[in-house]
């Protein structure tokens, strides 16, 4: 049986080295020994904590690192967040909180909490929440909330939406246009768990979304685009690939605009009979389409006011260093985020390649 597994694992990972679909210029810059953790963008300077918990300052304008020497390198981070004004704050696993003047470097210690810090955000109104173990913390009045309502998925995951549950750190969040903290933990086909925290009503969200089918829900992102519209992309691979994406309109109604297992003639013979294993996706202001990582690469596609995703095509394919899932059978997504800067280009993580630029004309490797 382990060499069944072993031969099907060879298979498919080895088709995740396609040539790029388009030509474009691979450049890569490596200044860290490890990965990416996690980031924010402030201006043209791109904040990164590393696996091993360091800081490391990059110049967008440039490629390079910024030398930066007023912190502790013996400290280690474990969250990162930005305020409405700009500023970087650092959390740490011994409750420290920093602050990093996005525009001149400034550092220094803005508070200390008695609980390991994970997660960093800020409301419409500048307020700071954290997660922490286990629940949403706000540091100034010191209150707690840890029991969210839950929806669940996965092929021999629990199955059923509505529990109540202590909140479990998760495996990535979001902040959308709503004030909505969305947090969201795959764990391939053993399940799958989202729970949302309302910052601005400061309770756990408790309304029903419409027609998400939390059976087969894989979660790998969650982003807005231009109009109030939220967006969920679920994928995972066992045996198969699967792929789908969700809008989820005002008053909560969600309705599936891709799905990997339904596609036209045309759009079959573009991504093969194989189908698809959706990862993180975001929005493009600029031009109007939705960008979404596969086990094929990046592709982007116009977004209807209606109906499903039309006209999608690949953009490029570079060659990623994939893993496996833990405990199961089948591949870990290679890519953990995409998001768009304001001056357009898609910042792009993996999980174990760095942080990628794409500017349009090239792909810019950091690590």
């Amino acid at each position: 049986m382990y060499r069944i597994i072993a031969l099907f694992l060879l298979i498919v990972t080895s088709k995740y080295s396609f040539a790029q679909t388009k030509p474009l210029e691979i450049i890569k810059i490596h200044k860290t020994k490890t990965s990416y953790r996690t980031y924010e963008v402030a201006g043209d300077r791109l904040f990164a904590i590393t696996d091993s918990g360091q800081l490391i300052i990059w110049d967008l304008a440039k490629y390079d690192t910024i030398r930066f020497a007023k912190h502790n390198p013996l400290t280690r981070y474990t969250a990162i967040g930005k305020d409405r004004k700009g500023n970087i704050f650092l959390g740490t696993e011994q409750g420290h909180i920093y602050k990093i003047d996005a525009a001149d470097l400034g550092y220094s210690e803005h508070l200390k909490i008695k609980y390991p810090i994970k997660y960093i955000c800020f409301n419409s109104k500048n307020k700071m929440f954290l997660m922490v173990p286990y629940g949403i913390y706000d540091p100034i009045s010191k209150k707690a909330w840890t029991r969210f309502k839950t929806v669940t998925g996965g092929i021999s995951g629990i199955k059923r939406t509505g529990s109540t549950r202590h909140l479990s750190i998760p495996h990535f969040v979001f902040f959308d246009h709503e004030d909505r903290w969305w947090l969201c933990s795959n764990h391939g086909e053993f399940g799958s768990e989202i729970k949302i925290f309302d910052a601005k009503r400061e309770k756990a969200y408790d309304e029903k979304i419409d027609s998400l089918q939390t059976g087969s829900l894989f979660p790998k992102s969650v982003f807005n685009d231009s109009k109030g519209n939220t967006y969920l992309t679920s994928g995972l691979q066992h045996m198969m690939n699967f792929g789908e994406i969700y809008k989820i309109a005002s008053g909560n109604v969600a309705s599936k605009i891709f799905d990997a297992k339904n596609l036209s003639e045309k759009d079959v013979e573009l991504v093969e009979n194989n189908g698809l294993f959706v990862g993180p996706g975001a929005y493009n202001l600029i031009d109007g389409n939705v960008y979404f990582a596969t086990q094929k690469g990046i592709y982007k596609a116009e977004l209807p006011e209606e109906g499903i995703l039309k006209n999608f095509v690949p953009l490029f394919n570079p060659e990623l260093t994939w893993s496996r899932e833990p405990l199961a059978i089948g591949a870990k997504m290679s890519y953990v985020s995409l998001r768009f800067i304001e001056d357009g280009k898609l910042i792009i993580q993996t999980a174990n390649d760095g942080i990628v630029i794409y500017n349009g004309r090239n792909l810019i490797f950091l690590k």
